[in-house]
């Protein structure tokens, strides 16, 4: 099988030779669906019931139908988006596990470049590195210092194994040059209880997640992992200005099953874009700490390229291999 990146290029290239002609730019009448790869009650969930009301409301009371597809570490829906009508009914809320999944080599029932289309960004979500109270670093550069002397690797933690959070921590190891242990857990709520008790020093987390805790000063924070400074946090220095281009977020994307009429795709994209770009989207998402944007098709593929390649590399790096 060729290489993740070499053949999403591929496809981003001939994106509009492989869409299907279609002379109708309408989208189908019939019910919508959005597949969402996690159990009900989740943030991508919440962020998909919203989006598919309001969907409902701009296409003037078409049924906008959410099918929580749970299972396998998010393959579960993408495998079942794969076979989806290719018609610009059917779509997921993908998530970094959709990018992770096939740096880790795993046996995946479906081509993750060549059986789905972008559509374009929903909302992105800052993720920070945070600490015990009493750990004693402030800083990145005093982090890396302590992680230099100390005797053996430092652990620190994550909502989850393989996810874009404990990536961010191998990534953070291969740019400073130390090494560190990533304990498994499973969620951010125990991951969170045993940082707060100082069972783990580090742990990098969604921001909207740990920000309370830092608020309440039961956390400490050294940094976000972005490109830009987190929201209520604005003085604190991110991981990128120690280590230029260091950015790990957490996303939720609408992608399609590949062959979506290329003017059904770019008008699905734009009416999305539409309702995320709204004042009633705001208001219903202002909550949930995330930064609604969308972008086009073409867009969201580059970048979806570009985090697939840093994902290969970083995993290939860290000697990673599923579970």
């Amino acid at each position: 099988m060729p290489k993740p990146r070499s053949r999403f290029v591929f496809a981003l290239t001939l994106l509009a030779a492989v869409a299907t002609d279609a002379s109708a730019q309408d989208l189908p009448t019939g019910p919508a669906r959005i597949y969402v790869p996690f159990a009900p009650g989740g943030p991508s969930d919440v962020l998909a019931r919203i989006l598919a009301d309001l969907l409902s409301a701009y296409w003037g009371g078409r049924s906008v139908l959410v099918e929580n597809r749970p299972g396998a570490g998010t393959i579960v829906a993408t495998a079942a988006l794969a076979k989806a009508p290719p018609d610009g009914s059917t779509f997921m809320l993908a998530t970094n596990s959709f990018l992770i999944n096939p740096a880790l080599n795993l046996k995946l029932p479906y081509d993750t470049v060549n059986d789905f289309v972008p559509i374009t960004m929903i909302a992105t979500q800052p993720i920070a590195l945070v600490a015990t109270k009493s750990f004693p670093a402030e800083t990145v550069a005093e982090l890396i210092a302590i992680a230099k002397r100390a005797g053996e690797p430092l652990n620190y933690t994550s909502p989850g194994p393989r996810s874009s959070t404990h990536l961010a921590g191998e990534m953070l190891q291969q740019r400073a040059g130390f090494k560190m242990t990533h304990i498994n857990y499973n969620g951010s709520a125990p991951a969170l209880t045993d940082v707060i008790a100082g069972r783990v020093p580090l742990m990098f987390d969604v921001w909207h997640s740990a920000k309370r805790y830092v608020d309440s000063g039961d956390l400490k924070l050294i940094a976000g992992a972005g490109l830009d400074p987190l929201p209520g946090a604005a003085a604190k220095p991110t991981i990128a200005a120690t280590f230029a281009g260091f950015n790990v977020i957490a996303f939720n994307a609408a992608i399609g099953p590949a062959g979506i009429p290329r003017p059904v795709l770019e008008k699905l994209s734009a009416d999305i874009r539409a309702v995320i770009d709204s004042h009633a989207f705001a208001d219903k998402t202002a909550n949930l700490g995330i930064d609604a944007k969308g972008n086009t098709p073409a867009e969201l593929g580059d970048w979806m390229r570009q985090e697939i390649e840093k994902w290969v590399q970083i995993v290939k790096e860290a000697n990673l291999k599923a579970e």
